[in-house]
């Protein structure tokens, strides 16, 4: 009888549980499981657990693993199943059972955090769209950050698939590189990624990797053991302050090449040691890493070495320039607007529209950085009166750069050169693509770039076969 209400009980539990004997073989999966991994329980249970999620080695089971370890696995999240050849990702954690000091099974309680991941981007999404007014001066969290994904503006296309694949792959361990022009806003989004994950109450700790000399970056990276050179104290590295959080490398690329193997040693060991040292302590962090260029062809030039960029890049996420995201030029300007209405003591609500005209046809290199710095020095010389900006108030030094590159704007067309030359370039990849039916490798050899490259720039410009 009391077996019969303990199995009533686990079998309506809103968490999944996984229950294994002391031989691996399956004796609980419960409802709730059933509905998180799109399995049956009928197909499950009397399995060995290592067949039943297709692991060719038992080792590789974790159950098995705190079977020998009788080690607790807490707060893991990943995909041990698929419905139609996509991962389904939980949060679980598998504990040993012990009777009279013997093992006898494991047992996993997992959680189904899909619903929640959707209503929470949901709702940064709706938070996002509806900011009407900036905040002020942003705050800095205990962790260290000061953005999430609410503070990212704009509702462009572009903007709002980039902020969605962000958010998936936020919650998972796999390193990340992102890659964007400058002042694109890099580091806004490695810490939205943060904030958004289950590393929030972690430290997030950035490093230029630009603005620290090579002799240094090493000692600031893992740390000092006192006498270790002149001068030298007991200090730890960034990836020990990191902790069990997330290190930003921001760009990565301009690391030199010597410094670039010690750091892919440690990211491949998972471990290291203070400069002077002997003692290795792990390494728990997360690593999200920057770089302002193509890394297919930094790898090319030499720049870059090819297996430390598969180890930081995990995921790629490439930022679009601002010139690429349509209207959000405006709905920047308008926030940046506002905060110097509160900074300045100042009404303005409208640009004019030769303003705009100019607005629309620069190519904004510094994007955002760049946008926000203009709005910023074009509001210092708006009298207090006025309702709208104006070219009239554009400080003379920036509208001589500004109409520098409007000297190349085809009148024509509206198209700055920059964009002429994207249009030419993509229709060049279509049409040889087209010519060779497709075969990216012989797309790349007629172009005489590599297959790399290529795809870089296929997905720059979204080409995908229809």
């Amino acid at each position: 009888m009391d077996s019969y209400f303990l199995m009533e009980i686990i079998e309506n539990l809103n968490d999944g549980i996984l229950f294994t004997d002391k031989e691996g073989k399956i004796i609980i999966y419960n409802k709730a499981m059933e509905d998180l991994e799109k399995r049956k329980a009928e197909d499950m249970i009397g399995r060995y657990i290592w067949d039943a999620y297709g692991y060719k080695d038992i080792n590789k089971s974790e159950h098995m693993q705190v079977f020998k370890t009788r080690t607790s696995i807490i707060n893991k999240y990943k995909a041990h199943a698929y419905d139609d050849g996509k991962p389904i990702y939980k949060s679980y954690s598998t504990f040993p059972v012990e009777k009279d000091g013997e093992i006898i099974g494991v047992y996993s309680i997992s959680k189904d955090e899909t619903k929640l991941q959707s209503l929470l981007a949901e709702t940064i999404e709706l938070k996002r769209q509806f900011k009407k007014t900036p905040e002020g001066n942003k705050y800095i969290r205990p962790n260290g950050t000061r953005f999430t994904f609410s503070d990212i503006i704009g509702s462009s296309d572009i903007i709002k698939k980039t902020i969605k694949i962000a958010q998936s792959i936020s919650w998972l361990d796999n390193n990340i590189l992102i890659v964007g022009s400058t002042g694109t806003g890099k580091e806004v989004l490695a810490q939205s990624i943060h904030n958004h994950g289950k590393r929030k109450p972690y430290p997030f700790v950035g490093i230029n990797c630009s603005a620290i000399p090579e002799n240094l970056l090493e000692s600031i990276l893992f740390g000092t053991t006192k006498g270790a050179y002149t001068g030298a104290v007991d200090s730890s590295g960034l990836f020990e302050e990191a902790g069990e959080g997330t290190l930003f490398l921001d760009e990565l690329d301009s690391m030199p090449i010597n410094m670039q193997t010690k750091l892919l040693r440690v990211l491949q060991e998972r471990q290291t040691r203070p400069v002077g040292g002997k003692i290795e302590y792990p390494i728990k962090c997360r690593v999200i890493s920057s770089m302002g260029q193509d890394p297919y062809i930094l790898m090319e030039k030499g720049k870059l070495r090819e297996d430390l960029f598969y180890r930081v890049a995990g995921f790629n996420l490439y930022l679009p320039d601002l010139k690429d995201r349509g209207n959000d030029l405006f709905e920047l300007a308008k926030y940046y607007i506002q905060i110097n209405n509160r900074i300045m003591n100042k009404n303005v609500y409208h640009i004019s529209n030769k303003l705009k005209e100019l607005m629309e046809n620069y190519n904004w290199p510094g994007n955002v950085r760049q946008l926000e710095h203009f709005i910023e020095n074009i509001m210092i010389r708006t009298n207090e009166e006025d309702n709208y900006l104006k070219i009239e108030n554009i400080p003379e030094h920036i509208l001589e750069n500004m109409m520098e590159d409007l000297d190349y704007v085809d009148l024509g067309n509206n198209k700055s050169l920059q964009e002429q030359l994207d249009n030419m370039e993509e229709k060049s990849i279509l049409e040889s693509l087209k010519l060779h039916k497709w075969n990216v490798t012989k797309t790349a050899e007629a172009l005489g770039i590599t297959r790399q490259s290529l795809n870089y720039r296929m997905r720059k410009f979204n080409i995908k076969r229809d």
